[in-house]
């Protein structure tokens, strides 16, 4: 009986879909080719193209191209520049993740309660998400400028000589930073926010009654349950800082003598700026694209045995 019943359920779960269910699947992939015919288009064949590009010596224009195998991952292993600015990139990373990270957990728990002042502040912390980050980079240019900054302009007031924070190989790169964690920690503050509400409220009644104070709260009952939704932020994070590109360029250029050249801005000098080396600056582009991919592997390997 016990046989048979089985038997009789393995036929129920593994049954022919009848016709409404056979056209019910036929739209569903009719509303998913859309999306995955821009996914193809725009990520899966420039993905493919690149690894053709980066075995190939050709300039920006990829006429001409010559075959030339490993040598350009060859040449970028030991690439002087491409090492430094491996560096740089990875002293940003390390200054702004953990920076931006413990601003959006503090700012995330003091603005956790919906009252309309908390829900004033996440919406002016999270205008700068928004703006393009050309905007804030030309911005923060003008106002951190030598000559007519407003910023340089007030501490010449408070008696500070020969500010050039932009200008400084010492300060430049944090300066960058610093604007970077001011254009995007609203995401991660929002992230945050979300998941302390979802957080029960019967566990902070009940560590309230157990007598711990609001310290011991945020340690033990909040920093735990956020813990789950902490992981999508820190790894958006740390892709983009190592994707650093556009605030980079717009404030510094890469400068001064290349102190904020990081990898995608030495990439697309290489790129666009130098004869003949489209296949070098690929080659460069799919080693970032792997050292990103393992990372991330590692993340998620982390991820799911903390989970467990």
């Amino acid at each position: 009986m016990k046989t048979s019943a089985r038997q009789a359920q393995g036929n129920e779960r593994y049954r022919k879909p009848t016709g409404i269910e056979r056209r019910l699947e036929r739209t569903a992939y009719l509303f998913i080719l859309p999306a995955a015919v821009l996914l193809i288009v725009f990520c899966v064949l420039p993905l493919i193209a690149s690894f053709y590009v980066s075995v190939q010596q050709m300039g920006v224009d990829l006429q001409g191209a010559k075959f030339v195998g490993l040598k350009n991952f060859q040449k970028a292993i030991a690439d002087r520049r491409f090492l430094q600015s491996i560096g740089i990139t990875l002293r940003y990373t390390g200054v702004e993740v953990p920076l931006q990270m413990v601003i959006g957990v503090v700012l995330s728990a003091l603005l956790s309660k919906n009252t309309p002042l908390n829900k004033l502040f996440r919406s002016i912390y999270f205008l700068p998400v928004i703006t393009s980050a050309v905007t804030v980079g030309v911005t923060w240019q003008l106002v951190l400028h030598s000559n007519i900054g407003i910023f340089t302009y007030w501490l010449k007031c408070m008696g500070f000589r020969d500010v050039n924070l932009l200008n400084n190989t010492s300060t430049a790169l944090y300066v960058v930073v610093f604007v970077a964690i001011w254009k995007t920690f609203g995401i991660s503050t929002i992230i945050l926010v979300s998941a302390i509400q979802n957080i029960p409220e019967s566990l902070f009644e009940a560590s309230s009654i157990d007598g711990a104070g609001k310290v011991r709260q945020f340690f033990h009952v909040t920093l735990p349950g956020i813990m789950p939704s902490f992981w999508f932020p820190l790894m958006t994070r740390i892709i983009g800082s190592l994707q650093m590109f556009d605030i980079v360029y717009t404030m510094t250029g890469g400068g001064p003598s290349k102190s904020t050249t990081t990898m995608v801005v030495y990439i697309y000098d290489t790129a666009f700026n130098s004869l003949n080396k489209m296949g070098y600056a690929t080659a460069m582009s799919e080693l970032l694209f792997a050292g990103i991919m393992l990372i991330t592997v590692i993340m998620y390997y982390v991820m799911d045995k903390t989970s467990e």
